[in-house]
């Protein structure tokens, strides 16, 4: 029987996953996202000995000094999982169709103190996915059936169902959630999917915000037992 093809790879241009990199960086919201560090028994990943690109980059014409480093196989181990984790919906594509594992490839390739704790965590972590896809699939986790990915999946994704030995495989899919959702709404895709319009001039009189944003404000305020002023 023939195996799914899996999905595709997109490539995207570097420069636009640099962006995505150092936007993140910049703001510690992924960074900020993962899981606490438990069991530390998972195999050692080498240090990325690269150049980086310094303290004031050129965001114009951005350049990427280092070596992207997952393999193709990992690369669609990470489509498919992220794909799982952000479902395509009616309004939204998948994680893959956006150049979320290239993302994901260029932040575990960075040289960077927080992005190698990462890689050192999704190396092994793929590998294990791999692994356990075969035993229990006879197939690598991207080719296996949707069932079979889930089960796997199903005993590492939630905090309160982790058996003993399992913690260091729950911390690597906790910090693949969080990268995969931090890519993807940081995306162009992924704004339109949650209404962000970004930056946009406004043209003519500010006439000031809605009646349902100042009562918000009120009531928040008045619940921190301040006094509200809406001339302030």
């Amino acid at each position: 029987m023939e195996k799914p093809a899996g999905p595709p790879i997109l490539t995207v241009d570097r420069r636009v996953t640099l962006q995505w990199l150092l936007g993140a960086m910049a703001a510690s919201q992924l960074g900020a996202c993962g899981e606490k560090a438990g069991d530390t028994s998972w195999p050692e990943v080498a240090t990325i000995n690269a150049k980086g690109i310094g303290t004031d980059p050129n965001l114009l014409e951005p350049v990427v000094p280092w070596p992207l480093t997952l393999s193709r196989t990992e690369l669609r181990t990470v489509a498919a999982l992220s794909d799982i984790i952000l479902p395509a919906s009616e309004g939204a594509p998948a994680p893959s169709e956006v150049g979320v594992p290239a993302f994901i490839d260029e932040w575990v390739s960075a040289p960077y103190p927080d992005q190698h704790k990462d890689r050192a965590l999704i190396i092994p972590g793929l590998a294990w996915l791999d692994e356990q896809s075969t035993k229990r699939n006879g197939a690598a986790f991207w080719q296996a059936k949707p069932e079979g990915q889930k089960a796997i999946l199903d005993e590492i994704a939630y905090k309160d169902r982790i058996k003993p030995g399992l913690e260091k495989p729950a911390e690597f899919f906790g910090r693949m959630r969080a990268l995969t959702l931090g890519a993807f709404y940081t995306s162009r895709e992924g704004w339109k999917d949650i209404g962000y319009m970004g930056n946009n001039p406004g043209t003519g009189d500010y006439a000031g915000p809605p009646p349902e944003a100042i009562d918000h404000i009120k009531r928040t305020v008045e619940a921190m037992g301040l006094k509200f002023d809406p001339k302030f």
